[in-house]
């Protein structure tokens, strides 16, 4: 399996061709981290799209910027759809603030278990 970590993140390319983004526990991510994290899914996958699964860890969370930021394009350039896993009614509250509003470039799904 290949795999990135960055600070607050773990980027993984999973055998069944799934980009797997791990958000550490009481991580706050911010642009900066945001994009970090699409570099690292384009090393890993090539610059090609891959559906991926995104796991919030426990107390993390994410910015105002960096939710418009996820939902763009530009921040979907390698992403074929997202699946969320949450795991606290904070982070279900978020996710689905994020599918409203935010109203993500790729299909998007929010779940309560990875």
């Amino acid at each position: 399996m290949k795999k990135i970590e960055l600070e607050k993140a773990i980027v993984e390319m999973l055998p069944e061709g799934i980009i797997y983004i791990h958000i550490k526990s009481d991580c706050d991510i911010e642009l900066s981290d945001a994009v970090l994290i699409v570099e690292a899914m384009g090393k890993l996958g090539n610059e090609k799209k891959y559906p991926v699964l995104i796991d919030a860890g426990e107390f993390s969370s994410v910015d105002k910027e960096t939710r418009i930021f996820s939902a763009s394009i530009e921040s979907n350039i390698y992403t074929l759809a997202d699946a969320i896993a949450y795991c606290n009614l904070a982070q279900q509250l978020m996710a689905q603030f994020y599918l409203k509003h935010n109203q993500p470039s790729v299909p998007t799904q929010v779940f309560s278990s990875k």
